[in-house]
């Protein structure tokens, strides 16, 4: 009779120990869903809302509220591209780490907001020769979605002082091209290569690309005395020995020359009309040398925010309109580094 009481006392606490760790299981997954549920509200809201003022990216204030969507936009996450020129560390009026927290109202969760292009461009020399005056340099061009291989069509363009030249090629099944394109030898040493992929299966993912023939290599970051442009309107580093003397705006399917005039500290952007990122190329010359500079509009990719560093964080990816253009775009939510 003892031991059959002492069994009975047993599985009673044996159940109990069960029920009390199932019960706190639950309630750990529940807080788990709940901090999740929670996390991705406030993401969703600062990708979807305006922020205040509704136009502050083209101001130099901080806002009051951050929030990255267009104004005047019914169009699911469609973005402001001088909000996200303003998360850019190459813009003037970028906004620190400390003004995106105080913005979004996030003093005890890290932020952070990184940026990128839809379809991956890698772009290297496969071999090149000379002949007279010029030198013909053949590339390869890997088109890439998801670290898969995608259909493109790529229109390049070859820039140096005094010298232009537009080629057109595709990327087959496999996600590679290639294109052979000359530069006079004169030139070589400031020429950069311009290359734009649009998708075949959808014109809104378009990427692009610069190639440095200087150094013979993919070039991702702009150069440092031109500003990320903002508002349609390029400013230069008033700091930099470079003296402009004129420069160009490229897209996927159109060129123009900027307005520029010799000794200021700004242009004007043009708004070409088809959907894709802009490319602006400014000529002119450093202590003597010719030489080529760039930046891109919106200047993506980009990263700003807290520096996680390894840290615990709650990631949620978008994929984002900014002027018709697709990008990707991932916020992350966690604990403030310690």
């Amino acid at each position: 009779m003892f031991f059959a009481c002492t069994v009975l006392v047993a599985a009673a606490l044996i159940g109990t120990a069960f029920l009390s760790s199932t019960m706190q299981a639950r309630i750990e997954s529940t807080q788990d869903i709940n901090k999740g549920t929670y996390l991705k509200a406030i993401a969703d809201h600062l990708i979807t809302n305006t922020g205040l003022p509704v136009d502050w990216g083209t101001n130099s204030g901080v806002p009051v509220n951050f929030g990255l969507a267009k104004s005047n936009s019914s169009a699911p996450y469609d973005l402001d591209i001088d909000k996200i020129s303003r998360l850019s560390s190459f813009c003037n009026t970028s906004l620190s780490t400390f003004d995106l927290a105080t913005s979004s109202k996030l003093t005890k969760i890290a932020l952070s907001i990184s940026i990128s292009q839809i379809m991956t461009l890698n772009i290297e020399q496969t071999s090149n020769y000379t002949s007279g005056n010029e030198i013909y340099v053949t590339l390869k061009v890997s088109t890439i979605i998801d670290s898969k291989p995608a259909i493109a069509s790529l229109h390049c363009y070859v820039i140096a002082n005094g010298y232009y030249e537009m080629i057109n090629g595709s990327s087959s099944s496999s996600g590679v091209g290639s294109i052979t394109v000359q530069v006079p030898l004169a030139s070589v040493d400031n020429a950069l290569l311009l290359v734009f992929a649009q998708s075949t299966f959808d014109d809104r993912v378009t990427s692009y690309g610069v190639y440095n023939f200087a150094h013979s290599i993919q070039v991702t970051v702009p150069s440092q005395s031109l500003q990320s442009p903002k508002d349609y309107t390029l400013h230069f580093s008033t700091n930099s020995s470079v003296v402009n003397q004129n420069g160009y705006a490229f897209s996927y399917s159109a060129e123009q020359a900027l307005e520029y005039a010799r000794g200021k500290a700004q242009c004007q952007v043009p708004r070409l009309v088809d959907s894709s990122p802009l490319v602006i190329v400014m000529c002119g010359l450093e202590d003597g040398l010719l030489i080529e500079e760039w930046t891109a509009y919106p200047q993506v990719p980009l990263k700003a925010g807290v520096n996680f560093a390894g840290q615990e964080q709650n990631v949620f990816s978008y994929i984002v309109t900014v002027n018709g253009v697709l990008y990707r775009l991932d916020l992350s939510l966690g604990d403030l580094p310690s």
